[in-house]
């Protein structure tokens, strides 16, 4: 049993994707199990969790350590073509673990800053709603800088009907990303699109899993983390997804219905808590 503090340190609020999937679910889980405390940007501190990393938490996270606190730094996006690769490769050094949250970036850490990583994904944060994949409305979500990736596709969907939830910016034409928004844009659409880009193969499956748990039937492009669910949904070539879904449109609630099956335990945010609270024990 633990009676360790952890505190998670994430900057940029829950808005942001990685705030809610890597620190404020985590710590709400972990704080259920093992006699953990769990807190957010705040608290004294046994292990200091430092998510989505920024320059202005480097003398924090010295200041802990010193301390005696143990550091983790999660690096789950491939930031190091940026401005960023500084202070990421800075708290790599300063890290007593690293976390990242798909085996694509566990290699890449590897490679970038010559430590090992512990893998733990995404959890989904929908609630699960009853299939309703046969019909004609096709949605596209996600963060704006993701935003290039639909360009790419509108070609092949034609005259389909589609609908957009972006944030956290505002997109003109666009439904403006929020809580309560993407949630009746799932409620209205059918399936859900997700293309993805070269270079973006490291991210983690979260989008497919909300859709999934939203009801709808997900079309993906080919990406390492969707492989896992390509006898649930299309993984593989766009424009021939699209056309399947057209033709075989009376047995995709079905196939979503067999998703949620299949995410619900293995994705839910206790089970992701526990694969952070059994790797927190041992850091």
């Amino acid at each position: 049993m633990s009676a360790k503090n952890v505190v998670w340190v994430h900057r940029l609020g829950p808005a942001m994707a990685s705030y809610r999937y890597r620190a404020a679910l985590p710590a709400q889980e972990v704080g259920k199990l093992n006699g953990f405390k769990t807190a957010i940007n705040d608290g004294n501190a046994d292990i200091v969790v430092f998510s989505k990393p920024l320059a202005m938490d480097l003398d924090t996270a010295r200041t802990a350590k010193a301390e005696g606190a143990k550091i983790v730094v999660d690096l789950a996006d491939d930031n190091f073509g940026t401005v960023e690769r500084d202070t990421y490769m800075q708290f790599a050094a300063l890290a007593d673990a690293i976390v990242t949250g798909s085996p694509v970036m566990r290699a890449r850490l590897q490679d970038y800053v010559k430590r090992d990583a512990h893998v733990i994904g995404d959890p989904y944060e929908e609630p699960e709603s009853a299939p309703h994949a046969d019909g004609d409305q096709y949605l596209w979500f996600g963060h704006m800088r993701n935003f290039h990736e639909l360009k790419t596709v509108l070609p092949a969907m034609g005259m389909r009907k589609l609908r957009v939830c972006v944030g956290p910016k505002v997109v003109p034409g666009t439904i403006p990303w929020n809580p309560a928004n993407i949630r009746e844009a799932f409620r209205l659409s059918n399936i859900a699109i997700l293309p993805t880009m070269r270079g973006h193969e490291y991210k983690s499956p979260n989008r497919l899993l909300n859709a999934i748990r939203a009801g709808l039937f997900p079309i993906c492009m080919g990406h390492p983390a969707y492989t896992e669910f390509r006898h649930l949904c299309w993984v593989g070539h766009f424009p021939t997804g699209l056309r399947w879904a057209d033709a075989f449109r009376g047995d995709l609630n079905g196939l979503v219905l067999k998703a949620q099956d299949y995410i619900r335990d293995r994705y839910s945010p206790a089970a992701i808590g526990a694969q952070w609270a059994s790797f927190l024990e041992s850091v």
